[in-house]
């Protein structure tokens, strides 16, 4: 007891000397999830100012704006895409769009990777009177759908809420109020041990970013908004981006390393992690997801996937500090064939010349004391992704920021 008496009190007499700083306890606002807009177009008001907004869009269905709305003016029927230029990977958002449809009209909005793959799409076909959610990587196919019939000419919201990898599409019509539902989620379960959970369905889809709408046939619905909407709580404590590490691949959602450490904090955080992502598309997120929700921290973990570099390292930094956030570049997981070894050099340098913090998730998944042999049994069978043993070593390098035990519980 005289021991923790005799170092206690020093730093207590430091703290009150500092009158720079302002050691107070973190107190976190209540817990209120709200919508925060992300990108929004009135089509009726804005018109062709608000199409011109869609710097580099993929313009394939040759989409114009008339009195009624926005307007597909083609011929062929074949998924004919309107897709916005601006990235977005929040695992919790919310997308609406306003539209008249017919009684013959098949419309869909999306989600889909760079790639223009793998993507969530969700359908209304009023000819067959359904409201459907397609299989992620086979959209011939519908994983779930339920009867709605459309009026012709009626004005309806459509509504595509994505939470982790669970999916709701909501149908009203504004004129009577009838409304319907379908959703989805991903199937996970637990092999021997509980630390890989199966994953070969993903349902409706993971955190892909490329949003966009398709008139797949018969007359052109008349599209009078879209919105785009982060569920989450204005300026979180921390904020979560990355790759497949971060999105959790082979893990179940809580399992997460960034859900284990919202658990230690007093504090939200928010993901936006997407598999495959490098850090120039981690670069095009931040810029469209920082300004809207102001985090303190801004926690990075990328490069397993290839793409760092030395200047875009540094230009990653810069760019969370444009915001007023504190950047956080973790190193990234040992690889069992050695290549991390290189990335990580590259990470330290960056971090020691800007002055970063940065979560040693190398030596979490290190062998013993040899921080260059990776401990594979905290790793999936592909010797690349963490297990849940592998997340919970990682998520306990929290500790290696300075100044995190404030916001602790």
């Amino acid at each position: 007891m005289k021991k923790i008496l005799t170092l206690f009190f020093p730093l207590l007499g430091m703290l009150s000397c500092a009158e720079e700083y302002d050691f107070q306890p973190y107190e976190p606002e209540k817990t209120v999830v709200s919508e925060l807009t992300l990108l929004e177009y009135d089509f009726l008001a804005d018109g062709e100012k608000a199409l011109a907004d869609f710097s580099g869009m993929d313009n394939t269905g040759r989409w114009h704006c008339e009195s009624r709305g926005l307007a597909f003016d083609g011929t062929s029927d074949a998924a004919l895409y309107l897709d916005m230029a601006r990235r977005i990977t929040f695992e919790e958002r919310v997308t609406r769009v306003r539209l008249s449809l017919f009684s013959d009209t098949r419309f869909g909005m999306h989600w889909l990777g760079r790639d223009g793959k793998g993507g969530s799409l969700f359908t209304v076909d009023a000819a067959e009177g359904t409201l459907n959610i397609h299989r992620f990587g086979n959209e011939e196919e519908v994983e779930a759908s339920v009867y709605f019939t459309v009026e012709n000419g009626h004005v309806y919201v459509l509504e595509a809420v994505k939470s982790f990898r669970s999916n709701t599409f909501t149908i009203t019509d504004e004129t009577t109020g009838e409304t319907a539902s379908v959703s989805v989620s991903s199937e996970t379960g637990s092999t021997s041990g509980g630390n890989t959970v199966e994953q070969n369905e993903f349902k409706g889809g993971r955190q892909n970013n490329v949003f966009g709408l398709r008139r797949l046939s018969g007359k052109s619905p008349f599209i009078k908004s879209v919105e785009i909407a982060a569920t989450v709580a204005p300026e979180p404590l921390m904020y979560i981006a990355g790759d497949s590490v971060t999105e959790g691949d082979f893990v179940s959602e809580t399992a997460r390393f960034g859900h284990v450490m919202a658990s230690w904090l007093n504090g939200r955080v928010v993901y936006s992690g997407q598999s495959g992502s490098t850090i120039d598309g981690l670069m095009d997120r931040l810029s469209n997801e920082l300004p809207v929700i102001r985090p303190k921290f801004v926690m990075l973990t990328t490069g397993t996937d290839g793409g760092n570099t030395r200047d875009k390292l540094v230009a990653l930094v810069d760019l969370v500090r444009s915001y007023g956030a504190v950047p956080i570049l973790n190193r990234i997981p040992l690889k069992d064939d050695g290549s991390s070894a290189e990335v990580n050099e590259v990470i330290a340098s960056v971090c020691e010349e800007k002055g970063v913090a940065s979560c040693r998730f190398d030596l979490a998944t290190a062998s013993g004391d040899d921080s260059s042999s990776q401990d594979r049994e905290l790793f999936t069978e592909d010797l690349i992704h963490p297990n849940e043993d592998g997340h919970y070593a990682m998520a306990k390098r929290l500790f290696d920021i300075p100044g995190i035990l404030l916001y602790a519980k």
